[in-house]
């Protein structure tokens, strides 16, 4: 397989591949990949080539999966590594959980930048008006294009520092028990389909959780008919979605 360059992102909500999007296509469209379980058969990047992970802050910690995905990569020699962080408030300890898990492969994080986004975690708060969140957004647009920037001339620079949000994945199992659909769902199946792990299956005509979660609340911020809920906690509260990336997307 011949040197190349990629961009790997995780995401729920939209923001990381809005992310992913805006930094390809400032490095003059370089491929995008969705992380999943399963890291690609062959290894990635060389020398003068690029590979970038993008992911959300969970808790100043990155999800699971992109943890195990980063474990699992095989990549070259020489390849410059760039790690982006979406993020509500402080995703700078989740800069640092990526510079560990390169390091764990013998290799360095040369770029190393949180971006803030609109915070998402419907289950702990409610979401930004829509006035409120464009307002981040557009400001996140040009962090990014900067990012770009800064990457596409390999510059060398890390902002994060060492904290790692350990307990944010306690008793993985039981982080889902609180998800439900209520009589609202029509058994479209796009919770299925969108969540990122594969966590989800439809019994039924209902969604089912299966007790891997990573909390990426995709599944309750996509559903169209807003059936899904969490607990008592989330009836009231607003659902978001980044507004320039559409379902078919993360599908």
């Amino acid at each position: 397989m011949e040197n190349s360059s990629i961009i790997f992102w995780f995401s729920g909500t939209g923001n990381s591949l809005f992310a992913a999007k805006q930094l390809s296509a400032g490095l003059g469209d370089i491929p995008l990949a969705q992380i999943t379980g399963e890291a690609p058969p062959s290894a990635v990047g060389g020398e003068g080539e690029k590979v970038g992970f993008v992911v959300p802050s969970y808790f100043c910690n990155m999800p699971r999966a992109a943890s195990v995905f980063i474990e699992k990569l095989e990549i070259r020699p020489g390849t410059y590594i760039f790690g982006i962080v979406t993020m509500g408030a402080m995703g700078q300890g989740t800069v640092d959980a990526i510079s560990r898990a390169v390091k764990a492969k013998g290799l360095e994080l040369d770029y190393g930048r949180g971006v803030l986004m609109p915070a998402n975690y419907v289950l702990k708060y409610n979401p930004a008006d829509p006035e409120k969140a464009k307002a981040k957004l557009d400001k996140a647009e040009e962090s990014l294009r900067a990012f770009a920037e800064d990457i596409k001339a390999g510059k060398k620079l890390y902002k994060g520092f060492p904290y790692n949000g350990k307990n944010l994945y306690k008793d993985v199992g039981a982080l889902d028990k609180g998800f439900s659909a209520g009589e609202g769902c029509t058994g479209c199946g796009i919770c299925e389909k969108i969540c990122p792990v594969g966590n989800i299956l439809m019994e039924g005509g209902k969604p089912k959780w299966q007790g891997g979660c990573e909390h990426c609340v995709a599944c309750i911020s996509w559903c169209p008919e807003k059936a899904i809920d969490f607990g008592d906690r989330t009836q009231s509260r607003r659902r978001y979605r980044h507004p320039k990336i559409t379902v078919d997307e993360l599908l």
